[in-house]
């Protein structure tokens, strides 16, 4: 089901110009009159009917006509502007937005936007003052405790709190 409206939604998407489907069926339009037309001369050349060698020579100015005519559309068609249907556009957009939001969610979610940030040395200040803490507690010259560190972890990250509280309560007797 999702891949067939994926497909159709590429075929809308894909589709060629209106400036250039009017080209080639101008295209084809002249190419038949001048299939016609060679026939045409043909027909009046062999034979030797009046009525059908007047009409022969009608049908031969006829398709001139239309390959005259099949010119000027030509040359008109570069004055043509396509538009595309608001619909269309938004659809882009949305699809657009998509894959930058799901762009945004790999890098999040394999990590690998913490180890860009570790190899431009962009560091958040949180995690910097954590790590300055815990040396500090691992120091025996400081005078920070571990019961320290505790406190400043629990003040600057709300989930680190929450467990901490629910481990105090099951550890209770």
């Amino acid at each position: 089901m999702i891949r067939s409206l994926l497909f159709l939604i590429l075929v809308a998407l894909a589709g060629c110009s209106s400036a250039e489907a009017i080209s080639v069926q101008a295209t084809a339009v002249g190419d038949r009159a001048a299939t016609i037309r060679g026939l045409a001369e043909r027909i009046g050349a062999q034979s030797s009917q009046p009525e059908v060698v007047t009409d022969a020579a009608t049908i031969s100015l006829e398709a001139q006509s239309i390959q005259k005519s099949v010119g000027v559309i030509h040359q008109r068609v570069t004055q043509v502007r396509d538009i595309t249907p608001w619909w269309a556009t938004l659809l882009q957009w949305g699809l657009i937005a998509l894959a930058g939001a799901a762009a945004v969610y790999l890098v999040h979610a394999t990590g690998i936007g913490a180890a860009i940030r570790v190899a431009i040395g962009w560091l958040p200040r949180r995690k910097v003052n954590e790590a300055e803490m815990a040396a500090a507690t691992m120091a025996t010259d400081k005078p920070e405790t571990i019961r320290e560190w505790i406190a400043m972890k629990r003040a600057s990250d709300k989930e680190f709190d929450a467990a901490w509280r629910k481990t105090q309560q099951e550890m209770k007797p």
